[in-house]
C-alpha cells in the first residue's frame, strides 16, 4: 500500500499548493546518489575503494593530500577535505571546477585520522565520477541511477529557474536578515532554484525516491553482491548512527532503516527505507529544519511500535 499526502504551499505569493508531485531541493540526500555511482563504477572495475584520488586526479591542488586520500576515505567522510557549503564555491558551477576550489583550501585532518562530514568531499567524489566514466556527473546519474530507476522527475534545475513543480524553500529570519535555522514564524526570505551538485541540491518528488529504494531492493542498480555490501556491510561507526555509502541507520524500534537526509535554510529532506522490509518513509518539505527531520523520527517510532504509518 502506498500513501502519498502533500500539505502546505509551495509558492507563498501565488497560493500554489505541494502536492505529491512536487519537486524538493533534496540537500544532502544527492550525496546517496553519488555513492551509488561510486559502487557501479567500483562494480564495473573502473575504480577501488583503496585507490588514491591523486590516481583521477593528478591535478589536484593539494598534491600531498591527493596521494593520501583514498575514494573509501571520501565516500565515508574521512578524507579531511574542508566542510564546504553551497556558497563556498563562489563563481564556480561545473564539479570539475568545484573540484578545484574544494583542493584550494588547506585539509581539516590528515586522511583517515577521524570522520568528519564533508560536502567537499563529495564534490570531489563526483569529479571522481566524470573522470572514471567519462560523461558529466548529471548525465551518469541521469542515464545509470534516474533513468533504470524509473525516476523521471528527478534531476538538477538551472540556476534561477522558475519551473512551478519546483516547490520555493522558506526560511525565517533574523533582524538583520540572516536566515535563523528551525525558526517556523515572523519575517521569511525564500531560496531561489539552484543547480545542485554531488553534495546535495538535486530536486526529487516522494515517488521519484520510493522508486530509487524499490531498484535498490530489486538489483536495478548494482549487481546482488554490491547491493548486499551497500545496504548491509559497509556500515562503521562506534557512537550515533553508523554510516554506509551516504546511507545511515536509524531504527525504528527493533526495525533497521536506512537512508539519508539533507537540512538547509528552507531545505529539510528524510528518506529512509527497510533493507530486510517492504516500508520506504519520505518526508520532503521547504521549510528549515526539523521540519522533515522531527516527522521522520516520529513515523519511524510509529512503526517500530508495530502502528501504521
Amino acid at each position: 500500500m502506498q500513501i502519498a499526502r502533500a500539505y502546505g504551499l509551495a509558492d507563498r505569493a501565488s497560493g500554489l499548493r505541494n502536492t505529491p508531485e512536487t519537486r524538493f531541493n533534496l540537500g544532502s540526500i544527492n550525496k546517496t546518489f553519488t555513492a551509488v555511482a561510486v559502487a557501479q563504477l567500483i562494480q564495473q572495475g573502473r575504480l577501488s575503494l583503496d585507490d588514491p584520488l591523486a590516481k583521477f586526479m593528478p591535478d589536484y591542488p593539494n598534491h600531498d593530500a591527493a596521494a593520501k586520500i583514498t575514494i573509501q576515505q571520501l565516500v565515508t567522510h574521512r578524507s579531511g577535505i574542508a566542510p564546504f557549503m553551497r556558497a563556498d564555491f563562489g563563481d564556480a558551477t561545473s564539479v570539475a571546477a568545484m573540484a578545484m576550489v574544494v583542493g584550494s583550501a588547506p585539509q581539516s585532518f590528515e586522511p583517515g585520522a577521524r570522520q568528519e562530514y564533508s560536502n567537499g568531499g563529495y564534490v570531489v567524489l563526483g569529479r571522481v565520477v566524470e573522470i572514471a566514466s567519462g560523461q558529466s556527473y548529471a548525465t551518469y546519474v541521469l542515464d545509470h541511477i534516474y533513468r533504470p530507476a524509473g525516476m523521471t522527475h528527478s534531476g538538477f534545475a538551472t540556476n534561477g529557474d522558475r519551473d512551478p513543480t519546483i516547490a520555493k524553500g522558506y526560511f525565517a529570519t533574523d533582524a538583520q536578515g540572516h536566515p535563523v535555522m528551525g525558526g517556523q514564524s515572523g519575517t521569511f526570505g525564500f531560496n531561489p532554484v539552484e543547480p545542485g551538485n554531488p553534495a546535495g541540491g538535486g530536486y526529487s518528488t516522494v515517488a521519484d525516491l520510493f522508486k530509487f529504494s524499490r531498484a535498490m531492493h530489486g538489483g536495478r542498480l548494482l549487481d546482488q553482491r554490491m547491493t548486499e555490501y551497500v545496504l548491509n556491510g559497509s556500515f562503521s561507526g562506534q557512537s550515533g548512527p553508523k554510516f554506509g555509502f551516504a546511507l545511515r541507520e536509524q531504527m525504528g524500534g527493533a526495525r533497521r532503516f536506512i537512508g539519508n537526509g539533507g537540512g538547509a535554510p528552507g531545505v529539510n529532506a528524510e528518506f529512509r527505507f527497510e533493507p530486510a522490509g517492504d516500508d520506504t518513509v519520505v518526508v520532503l518539505a521547504n521549510s528549515s529544519p526539523p521540519a522533515a527531520t522531527q516527522l521522520m523520527s516520529d513515523i519511524l517510532e510509529r512503526l517500530g511500535a508495530g502502528g501504521g504509518a
